[in-house]
C-alpha cells in the first residue's frame, strides 16, 4: 500500500476564477465553510479576468469587514478568457509551492459546500484529477435545472470523448475539479487553449500522462448566472481536441500539447510485425554468441536476447532495465563508440540512423575504426531498420498538400534524415557493406488497433508489403555484412610481407634505405 505524506504538511490552493460575478461572488464565499478560513494549509486566491463590474471590490470589503486574512482577490489588466486565467492560477500554485488546486467559478455554479470532499477525495485517493460529476444521475441534472439540450449535448460528446480515450468517465465537461501541481509540472498547461476547452486540453493531458483521475458526485445548480459559452463552438473544440488526441496516440499527428510526456519507449519487441521481432527471428536462426545493439533504449530486445542465451551489450542514452542485457555503455549519437563493434557477431542498427545528422559518416565510421576485418568479407552481421519514407500514407499526404509529423511512426518529429528502399541500399552500398537482403515491414496495426481488427490489419499489410514494398512497406530491414577497408586489407597485406622494411615503420616522407 502507497504511503501518503502527511496530510498537515500538504497546502492547497482554492483558485476562483471570475468574470461579472459582482452579483455572486460573495454569496460564494458566504456558503465557504468557515473552518477553510481558519485552515493554515489552505489558501483562497481569486482572479477576476478583467471585468467591467465592481465584483473585486464588493468582496475585498466583504473580506474585510469579517476579517478573513487567507483570501487574495486580484483583477487581470486584460482579459485572458477562461482557460488563460486558470494558467495564471495553477502557474501560481505551482511556483509558491502549492500541492492541490481546487478550481471554484465564482458565479455560484457549483457547491463551495464541497471544497472539503475535494480534499478528503485527495487525501484518501492520492489522485492527481479529482473530477465533480453532475452526470452520474441524469435526474439529478434536470432537478438542478441543467436545460434539456446542455444535458443531452454533455452527454453526446462524453460517449465520444470515452470511445476515442478508452475510458468510462460520467463528465468531462464539469467545472468543478482540482489539480495536483504533480501533475500540472508535468504537462505544458500554459500552451492549452485560452478558451472555453481548456478543460478538455487539460483532462487528455492527463490521460495521455497516466495521471490517475477519480470522480464523485456533486449537485447540479443553474441559476440566473450568465453562461458565455457558444455551445455549437465549444462542441465542435471539443470533438477536434479528442480527435487530434486519438490521432497523436495512434502516431498519425504531433500536438505540441502532448509531445514528449511519455518518456518511456515501447516495447515493440513482442508485436508480431516489427523490425524487432523480425530481428530477433534472424538472430534465432543464426545463433550469433555476442551481439551489439547500438541505440538499445531500455532493453525490450535485449532482454528477449538475453532470454535466449545470447550476450548482449547495449549502448545508449537511458539506464536499461536490471537483466535485459550484459553491458551496457552511456551513448549519445554524436560520441565516439565506447567498443569496436565488429568484435561482435552481430550488430544491431534499429531505428537509428534517421535520427543521425550524418548516418553515413556513422556507417563510414562504424567500418573503418574497427580495428580488424576479415578479407573475406565475411565481417559480422549487420542488421538496420528504418522507416519508408515513400509509403503510401506519406504519399497521399503530400498529395494534399500536407505533411503531418507525428511523435513516432514514419514521420517521427525528431527525425532528422529519411529513407526509401532505394537511398537506404545506396548509403549502405556507398558505405561498404555487402547488403544480404531487404525484407518490408508491414504497418503494426495491432499496436494501434489491437484485437480481432488489428490482426486483420496487420495481415492485409503485410501481403500488401510484400506486393508492393516500395509503395506499402511501413519500414524497411536490411542485413548486410561490412567489406573491409583499405586500412584492413593493407594491415593483412603487411602481416604477409615476403621482404623489406615494415611499411608502418617508416616515416611519411622518408626514402627508405637502399632504394
Amino acid at each position: 500500500m502507497t504511503q501518503l505524506p502527511d496530510a498537515s504538511a500538504r497546502r492547497i490552493l482554492v483558485f476562483v476564477v471570475a468574470y461579472h460575478a459582482e452579483d455572486h461572488i460573495v454569496p460564494v464565499f458566504e456558503r465557504v465553510p468557515k473552518q477553510l478560513f481558519e485552515d493554515e494549509r489552505v489558501q483562497f486566491l481569486v482572479i477576476d479576468d478583467a471585468s467591467e463590474d465592481a465584483g473585486p471590490e464588493v468582496l475585498a470589503r466583504w473580506l474585510q469587514d469579517r476579517g478573513i486574512e487567507n483570501v487574495t482577490v486580484l483583477r487581470n489588466p486584460v482579459n485572458q478568457g477562461y482557460g488563460g486565467n486558470q494558467k495564471l492560477g495553477y502557474r501560481h500554485a505551482i511556483d509558491a509551492g502549492y500541492d492541490l488546486a481546487i478550481l471554484l467559478h465564482g458565479d455560484g455554479q457549483y457547491a463551495p459546500e464541497l471544497l472539503p470532499q475535494f480534499i478528503r477525495t485527495w487525501e484518501e485517493t492520492d489522485a492527481d484529477v479529482i473530477l465533480g460529476s453532475r452526470m452520474r444521475e441524469l435526474s439529478s441534472a434536470r432537478r438542478g435545472g441543467m436545460p434539456l439540450y446542455k444535458m443531452v449535448g454533455n452527454r453526446i460528446l462524453t460517449r465520444y470523448q470515452n470511445w476515442l480515450t478508452g475510458r468510462n468517465l460520467t463528465e468531462y465537461h464539469t467545472g468543478y475539479r482540482a489539480y495536483t501541481t504533480r501533475f500540472l509540472r508535468k504537462v505544458p498547461f500554459e500552451i492549452d487553449t485560452n478558451e472555453f476547452h481548456f478543460d478538455t486540453e487539460i483532462l487528455l493531458q492527463a490521460m495521455h500522462v497516466g495521471a490517475p483521475i477519480v470522480e464523485f458526485d456533486i449537485p447540479t445548480h443553474y441559476g440566473d448566472e450568465i453562461s458565455r459559452v457558444n455551445g455549437l463552438k465549444y462542441a465542435w473544440d471539443v470533438v477536434r481536441a479528442t480527435t487530434q488526441y486519438k490521432l497523436h496516440q495512434f502516431g498519425m499527428a504531433c500536438s505540441l500539447k502532448l509531445r514528449d510526456l511519455q518518456r518511456g519507449r515501447r516495447d515493440r519487441a513482442g508485436r508480431v510485425y516489427s523490425a524487432e521481432r523480425m530481428a530477433l527471428d534472424i538472430l534465432a536462426e543464426q545463433r550469433p554468441k555476442r551481439v551489439l545493439q547500438i541505440g538499445c533504449g531500455p532493453g525490450y530486445t535485449a532482454k528477449r536476447l538475453t532470454e535466449m542465451g545470447l550476450e548482449v551489450t547495449g549502448l545508449g542514452d537511458m539506464e536499461p532495465m536490471p537483466g535485459a542485457m550484459a553491458h551496457h555503455h552511456r551513448w549519445q549519437p554524436g560520441e565516439a563508440l565506447p567498443v569496436d563493434a565488429f568484435e561482435y557477431d552481430a550488430v544491431l542498427l534499429l531505428d537509428l540512423l534517421e535520427t543521425l545528422e550524418d548516418p553515413e559518416r556513422f556507417l563510414l565510421e562504424l567500418r573503418n575504426q574497427s580495428r580488424e576485418l576479415p578479407v573475406d568479407g565475411r565481417g559480422p552481421l549487420v542488421i538496420v531498420s528504418t522507416p519508408n519514407i515513400a509509403f503510401a500514407a506519406v504519399r497521399l499526404n503530400l498529395l494534399l498538400g500536407r505533411f503531418p509529423y507525428s511523435e513516432r511512426g514514419v514521420l517521427m518529429v525528431n527525425h532528422k534524415r529519411a529513407f526509401t528502399r532505394g537511398s537506404l541500399l545506396s548509403s549502405l552500398q556507398d558505405c561498404g557493406y555487402a547488403v544480404e537482403s531487404v525484407r518490408p515491414v508491414p504497418v503494426p496495426w495491432e499496436a494501434v488497433l489491437g484485437g480481432r481488427l488489428g490482426r486483420f490489419l496487420g495481415l492485409l499489410s503485410a501481403g500488401l508489403a510484400r506486393l508492393s514494398s516500395r509503395l506499402f512497406a511501413f519500414q524497411f530491414q536490411a542485413t548486410c555484412r561490412p567489406l573491409p577497408g583499405v586500412r584492413h586489407v593493407l594491415a593483412e597485406s603487411q602481416r604477409n610481407r615476403f621482404a623489406g622494411p615494415d611499411p608502418a615503420s617508416s616515416s611519411a616522407g622518408e626514402t627508405p634505405a637502399g632504394s
